[in-house]
């Protein structure tokens, strides 16, 4: 059930990339929208056809799309054709890797972004200045 979840808020997220509604997206695969909307909601897994129109829509591998990766080079890849950036690099995906291993600090850091700009910042502000005098002490 979580696969399906991340499977179904990445292909929400990839969607939004790309400033389509379910509707428009739906127009593209020929397909309802209430199947996508099952899709982003985790009710419903894509059949393999439609992995493929989508992996071919979005530009991404279907690896990709399930959350299967062959090496750490195509996944930087195709996170940097995702995020549209070429500052995707091996430090992030230490980040990844360490949020994979501590799942309180994802909710933590997903929880500070949702936060207003403002608070955000002060925020952003504190737990920098911790972390370089922390760093700074143990030096």
């Amino acid at each position: 059930m979580k696969k399906m979840r991340k499977l179904g808020e990445k292909l929400k997220y990839l969607r939004k990339q790309h400033n389509w509604t379910q509707e428009q997206l739906a127009q593209h695969l020929n397909i309802s929208r209430s199947q996508i909307s099952k899709w982003e909601n985790g009710e419903l897994l894509p059949d393999v056809q439609s992995l493929e129109k989508l992996s071919n829509l979005y530009e991404v591998s279907i690896d990709f799309l399930i959350g299967k990766h062959t090496t750490k080079k195509e996944l930087l890849r195709e996170m940097n054709l995702l995020y549209q950036t070429d500052r995707i690099d091996e430090k992030m995906l230490d980040i990844i890797d360490y949020f994979k291993q501590n799942p309180d600090m994802e909710e933590m850091i997903y929880s500070l972004a949702q936060l207003p700009a403002k608070k955000r910042k002060h925020l952003e502000t504190i737990i920098i200045t911790l972390i370089q005098e922390f760093s700074d002490a143990v030096k």
